[in-house]
């Protein structure tokens, strides 16, 4: 009987999973041999960072609620939930403007080291609003609601200052997917 309990109140103890809702915006880009392709996708790129043009970027955004109790003592959070929102902006090649068979693979091979790259960036997002809904729900009782909503937001807001730290190390140290395969090479001749 003591394993059947156990079983029954572990799901209650765990963090409830973000809401997460992607959303795709892409922009149109053809050419029919790779330099043509890769000068179209800099010119309709929509994404600049400090003059610099890429092929792609995601934003993430968490938010988080979370529900309290007072005992006349103390108040503590009862529930915490939080939502991921993240956006692609992607480049999407135009199948309909006679592109050569080696231009779209490689551009295939590209593409996919690109996404993966930028589901990098959404899983920065992902982990930081998991630690958001374990840290507030763990961070323990308060003298009044006041002090635990000021000191919630604090905790948030700290785990998110973290991980934008960490997805500006990890476009460092990958040169924005460049060392791990979203490389568009223009010295590969496929036509």
């Amino acid at each position: 009987m003591r394993y059947a309990l156990l079983l029954i109140l572990l799901p209650s103890m765990a963090a409830a999973q973000p809401e997460i809702r992607l959303n795709k915006v892409f922009y149109k880009v053809a050419g029919h041999t790779m330099e043509d392709l890769w000068a179209d996708v800099m010119l309709k790129t929509p994404v600049e960072q400090n003059g610099r043009k890429f092929a792609a970027f995601t934003r993430w955004h968490v938010s988080w609620r979370f529900w309290w109790q007072y005992d006349g003592k103390a108040c503590d959070i009862s529930k915490v939930e939080t939502k991921l929102d993240v956006t692609y902006t992607l480049p999407q090649i135009d199948r309909s403007s006679g592109m050569p068979d080696g231009v779209i693979d490689r551009w295939e091979q590209y593409y996919s080291a690109l996404f993966e790259h930028e589901q990098g960036h959404k899983d920065f997002g992902a982990r930081a609003s998991s630690e958001i809904a374990e840290k507030i729900s763990q961070m323990g009782p308060r003298e009044n609601c006041s002090l635990l909503e000021t000191d919630a937001n604090e905790i948030g807001k700290q785990v998110i200052e973290r991980y934008t730290a960490l997805e500006k190390e990890y476009d460092r140290s990958t040169n924005h997917g460049m060392n791990t395969g979203a490389v568009f090479s223009l010295n590969d001749q496929s036509r």
